[in-house]
């Protein structure tokens, strides 16, 4: 059984968007292990490590979410290599290679030894790094490199998200690293849902239930006259507008455009006719009770995440990975 190790040079460089793609890709039987937990969500009241979850429903896995991401990383109380390990242990029986899924960071749990080159080294992994094309991003790649040239650890290569600069593959390749693939930027895949906001801001959905898997494209704070807002509401497409609902023509005029859901704070209701008409149209009404500028700055921070029911997307990501990333090299020995 051969075991490949997924290590992310920075946060938010997509390593469970390609994790997915290349599970989605692997023929035979593949099994999954994270073992830190960091983005968690409620599943039939039990609280669980997001990404497992994803997994577990994507490729079918009999093992829980608690099994696949059985543990959490405290510098203060932090857990033994051997619990790693025994984790590892007890979902790798039965299948012809084992995707372990690093931390956010590849650092994380240096402190202790349990950092991504070491759990790779202690799995007998060999290292796949994902990473941005950013100058810091190809830094620290090189970085990696050379420790796990010192380790004695083998660094397959790396996989570039959303890189669309040519010269960085060719840079890379000079310096003596294997590009497994290059993934370029699809907006789609960065577009959330409105459900995702209905999670992540805890809003109460008033209206247009129907509409929650409208995607958004751009958000639009309403903070100007309802006459100055409706230009830039026409050139806005599949926007979400963030609003207080004491400000029903502000709200009927992004109705009358192209609108994903409305987002209304400060907890206050709109009018009757505002509902009635999102309703009609089935576009979502949310209610929150923060302020405008404290939701425009959650909503910021919200990134797109794939359901594991969207399979849409899911397809799209084992597409994108199908066509530019070297399989045979990623999974062959």
């Amino acid at each position: 059984m051969k075991t490949i190790f997924l290590s992310s040079m920075l946060e938010y460089s997509g390593k469970s968007t390609i994790a997915l793609g290349l599970a989605k890709n692997f023929e035979g039987r593949l099994g999954y292990y994270k073992p830190f937990r960091e983005e968690v969500m409620c599943v039939e009241r039990r609280v669980v490590d997001r990404d497992a979850h994803m997994m577990k429903r994507a490729l079918n896995l009999e093992a829980s979410e608690e099994l696949l991401s059985p543990m959490k990383y405290d510098i203060f109380n932090p857990v033994s290599m051997e619990s790693v390990v025994a984790g590892f242990d007890k979902v790798k029986d039965d299948v012809d290679c084992m995707l372990v899924e690093g931390a956010e960071l590849f650092s994380t749990g240096a402190r202790h030894n349990l950092d991504g080159m070491s759990i790779a080294m202690e799995l007998g992994a060999d290292i796949v790094l994902i990473s941005h094309s950013t100058p810091d991003a190809l830094d620290k790649i090189m970085i990696h490199e050379r420790l796990a040239r010192a380790n004695g650890q083998r660094l397959k290569g790396v996989i570039l998200n959303m890189c669309d600069d040519p010269r960085v593959v060719k840079m890379m390749e000079s310096a003596g690293v294997n590009v497994l693939g290059c993934i370029p930027t699809v907006q789609e895949l960065n577009y959330p849902r409105v459900k995702e906001f209905v999670e992540g801001l805890n809003a109460e959905v008033l209206a247009g239930e129907e509409g929650l898997n409208r995607s958004v494209e751009k958000v639009m704070v309403g903070g100007m006259t309802a006459e100055s807002a409706q230009k830039e509401m026409r050139r806005l497409t599949r926007k979400a507008l963030i609003a207080g609902g004491d400000r029903p023509d502000m709200l009927m005029s992004a109705l009358a455009t192209d609108t994903s859901c409305l987002i209304l704070t400060g907890g206050l209701y709109p009018d009757q006719t505002v509902l009635v008409k999102a309703d009609e149209l089935k576009i979502p009404v949310l209610l929150v009770g923060h302020g405008t500028q404290v939701t425009a700055d959650m909503v910021d921070k919200l990134i797109a995440r794939i359901d594991p029911s969207d399979n849409a997307k899911i397809e799209m990501v084992a597409e994108l990975v199908r066509r530019h990333v070297d399989l045979d090299a990623v999974w062959g020995d």
